[in-house]
């Protein structure tokens, strides 16, 4: 009887030990769950499984939806907003039981803020105290998305204008080359002058003009056509179901806008060539060979007229800085001309001497107005961004034929007699003629009519300057004949 006692006594003890024992190892395995749960990276949540309300969220839950601790718990997701259609948590419920997989979902949530973030969202049933809850666990993947978004936009587009680039556009040239979607028309266009915009005014100039004729040729297209910037400067626009005639219907879309565009300080101008596929006899590359051929053809013969619409829109440029800057111009060419005639210069080099009088200041396009039109004393930094207008100027004049032969003059003409000048120092006659002369009547011409930063001098205290400057900042000779005519 004794031992049968005893035998019952240390099974009870073995049963309050092990009941001892598992309570610590679910109190230690709750505290696991609790630190797994709270520190986790990823957004978890522990919802009622019929009204939805939370019972539990995690901090990286509320980081992630901007939302308070005290702002959820209690309330239902629904109620918060945050499913955009709160029939995608019926679904989601009716897959978990239907034993259909809820994990990694990509669900689109809205946050406290009213953005819409896509999250990577699994999903399921969880039991606590007999009633039965949602374990939902999240990770925001917006940025990895637009990332991945951003790379795939530029594997088909170009980077600057946003059109297709090039071996997107080949592809579908591929996929299109088929008999339903005959006929099948090619416009390809060059734009004319981008290396004398980016000489003139810079590339971030020439990159706007790109830009520019990007959305000239995507407005000026139908529906459903490509368009694809081709290489440099040069645009294609693949037209499917289009004809020669409708074709040139877009060609003429394209010409008016460039004719009314005027965000630019320069015209813009586009060389346009046209090729129409019709039947499966004909290889495409044929085509575009084609439309390339009569591209360069109309560049060529339409340049002379685009260098000098160029070129006005250079002076114009120039003039638009200021009413004086205009003006400026005109007195200069009467007073090319009268020295010229006196110097007894040859018809080519007055005709250089008049376009040096011109536009020898051409290199101030580049000069932003606020130093220009400045009415104070320059600081150091703006008068050496000042000095770099003669360079700018000869980059421009190289890039055209018809300013080539005044290059050298634009460059020289802020040189002194004595070398103490700028760019280069050049000194005495290694300073082009045309160049002295221009450096003694603009500096009449600013003294005479005077400048933001300069007040006018009189007729004989002008004159009495340039003579005592002759030989050391202009040539002897050309000052004293100047002189003496006035």
């Amino acid at each position: 009887m004794q031992d049968s006692e005893k035998t019952k006594k240390q099974l009870i003890d073995e049963l309050a030990e092990l009941r001892k024992q598992t309570e610590t190892s679910l109190r230690r395995s709750e505290e696991k769950f609790a630190r797994a749960f709270h520190c986790s990276p990823n957004a978890i949540t522990i919802s009622t499984l019929k009204e939805g309300r939370y019972v539990e969220v995690n901090d990286a839950y509320l980081a992630s939806t901007g939302y308070k601790r005290h702002e959820v718990l209690g309330r239902s997701s629904c109620d918060l907003g945050i499913w955009i259609m709160p029939e995608a948590r019926e679904d989601i419920l009716k897959r978990i039981q239907a034993n259909e997989g809820t994990r990694n979902l990509e669900m689109n949530f809205r946050i406290k803020s009213g953005e819409i973030r896509t999250f990577l969202f699994s999903a399921e049933l969880l039991d606590i105290d007999g009633e039965a809850h949602l374990l939902t666990i999240s990770h925001d993947i917006s940025e990895r998305k637009q990332a991945d978004e951003d790379i795939k936009y530029l594997s088909f587009h170009d980077r600057l204008t946003g059109v297709y680039n090039r071996a997107f556009f080949e592809e579908q040239l591929k996929r299109i080359d088929v008999k339903r979607e005959y006929p099948i028309s090619l416009i390809m266009g060059d734009v004319n002058g981008l290396k004398l915009i980016n000489e003139a005014v810079g590339s971030g100039e020439g990159d706007k003009m790109l830009k520019t004729v990007a959305d000239i040729f995507e407005k000026s297209c139908r529906q459903g056509d490509y368009v694809a910037r081709w290489g440099g400067d040069e645009f294609v626009i693949l037209l499917s179901g289009c004809d020669k005639n409708n074709a040139k219907k877009v060609m003429t879309r394209i010409k008016n806008a460039c004719k009314q565009s005027h965000e630019l300080p320069i015209q813009v101008s586009i060389s346009l060539g046209l090729a129409s596929k019709n039947s499966s006899t004909r290889d495409m590359q044929e085509v575009i060979k084609e439309a390339e051929d009569k591209m360069y053809r109309n560049k060529l013969l339409a340049s002379n007229s685009a260098r000098s619409s160029f070129i006005n829109s250079l002076e114009n440029t120039l003039w638009t800085r200021s009413h004086e800057t205009k003006e400026h111009c005109h007195r200069m060419l009467k007073l090319a001309k009268k020295i010229a005639r006196a110097i007894g210069l040859s018809d080519s080099e007055t005709d250089s001497l008049k376009l040096m009088a011109t536009l020898h200041d051409i290199g101030k396009i580049a000069i932003p107005n606020s130093i220009l039109d400045k009415p104070g004393k320059l600081s150091i930094d703006e008068w050496e961004y000042i000095k770099k207008h003669p360079e700018i100027g000869y980059h421009i004049a190289l890039s055209s034929p018809e300013l080539a032969s005044i290059a050298e003059g634009i460059l020289n003409h802020h040189e002194r007699w004595d070398g103490n000048g700028y760019p280069r120092g050049n000194k005495g006659s290694s300073i082009p003629l045309i160049s002295r002369i221009i450096a003694v009547i603009d500096t009449y011409d600013v003294m005479i009519n005077g400048r933001p930063y300069q007040k006018p001098f009189a007729q004989e205290e002008v004159l009495a300057e340039i003579s005592r400057c002759a030989g050391t900042q202009f040539d002897p000779e050309v000052a004293g004949l100047f002189v003496s005519l006035f």
